[in-house]
């Protein structure tokens, strides 16, 4: 159905009226059954670029081509980076289905309702810390099992930017949460204050133990290993890339980068390395690649988005992820 409906767009002429970018490919020339499976994805991209989407192909738009301001109204659909533009960036957009955000695109126009309204937008619940080594990724997936569809505001913690995208993408898979406040750091909470815009409904405390509880405890089961969902940014691959320096890994090992950043990456004496050391570089989304698999059962990974939606996956610390493939620090 939603074939044809873009077939009639493309059809008439239609084009885009605001900036519009789409989502990663999913792994089509990864191996044959990705191709059978994926057989329309060449066309479908075709049919974007003529209505005037931009080929970026990343879940993490807000990188570089698609960069909404504070207080922007957006239609966005992509669950992290909705996370990521209401929570880090002060935009405003729900969680939209795939048909209103196309509509949104077309007109210009999104329904004003849910995150768009300063009432929704107010924390909720507030998370204490009680954590000795942080694992955003991890947090983010314990916290989004928490708090399921709530407004969580986090005590201040010094957290960077890829560490609150890696937070928000596993955030807003073991969850329905698609807004987050840091005490002190986010742009709608310099202080708890303005923050709740009253009192929290309740306190919820997470602990160094609830972060490890998430670890696999069988590491040397890994059949590969996965880094990168959301995708990594060229900031993150370039801090990791000095651990596969002149080694090699002994599992499959994926770097899954915005294609930009991974264009850059390739180019440079650190993403050399990083391929001399075995690891594959893609562009594209390992949940769709790996969605089908034969004997890869038991992929690795950092991500809490990728841990919560590929069946079989265990989740690790960086440092778990490294030590499985033979390049511990």
């Amino acid at each position: 159905g939603n074939y044809n409906i873009l077939e009639q767009i493309v059809s008439d002429g239609i084009r885009v009226k605001v900036p519009t970018s789409c989502n990663p490919r999913p792994g089509y020339d990864l191996n044959i059954i990705n191709r059978i499976l994926l057989g329309k994805q060449n066309y479908l991209e075709r049919c974007l670029q003529k209505i005037g989407v931009m080929p970026n192909y990343s879940c993490v738009c807000y990188d570089s081509v698609n960069v909404p301001a504070f207080g922007d109204r957006l239609g966005w659909a992509e669950s992290s980076a909705v996370q990521f533009a209401n929570s880090v960036l002060g935009a405003r957009t729900n969680r939209n289905t795939i048909n209103i955000d196309m509509c949104s695109a077309l007109t210009g126009v999104t329904p004003e309702f849910g995150y768009l309204l300063d009432e929704n937008r107010r924390g909720q619940l507030m998370v204490k810390l009680e954590i000795d080594r942080m694992d955003a990724s991890a947090l983010g997936y314990i916290l989004g099992q928490k708090v399921v569809d709530k407004v969580p505001v986090v005590e201040h913690y010094p957290f960077t930017r890829v560490e609150l995208k890696n937070m928000g993408g596993a955030m807003a898979a073991s969850g329905g949460v698609a807004l987050f406040h840091i005490e002190g750091l986010t742009p709608e909470a310099p202080d708890l204050k303005t923050a709740f815009d009253g009192k929290p409904e309740s306190t919820i405390t997470i602990t160094q133990k609830d972060l490890d509880d998430l670890r696999t405890r069988r590491p040397e089961r890994a059949t590969s290993v996965v880094f990168g969902c959301p995708q990594m940014t060229y900031e993150e691959a370039m801090d990791l890339s000095g651990q596969f320096k002149g080694k090699k890994v002994r599992l499959p090992t994926w770097f899954c980068m915005i294609p930009e950043a991974k264009a850059r990456f390739e180019k440079t004496e650190q993403g050399i390395g990083v391929m001399e050391a075995g690891v594959a570089i893609y562009d594209h989304c390992p949940l769709t690649a790996l969605s089908v698999r034969i004997g890869n059962k038991h992929v690795l990974t950092s991500s809490g988005k990728c841990f919560y939606y590929l069946k079989g996956a265990d989740y690790g610390t960086t440092d778990d992820c490294l030590e499985a493939c033979g390049v511990e620090r």
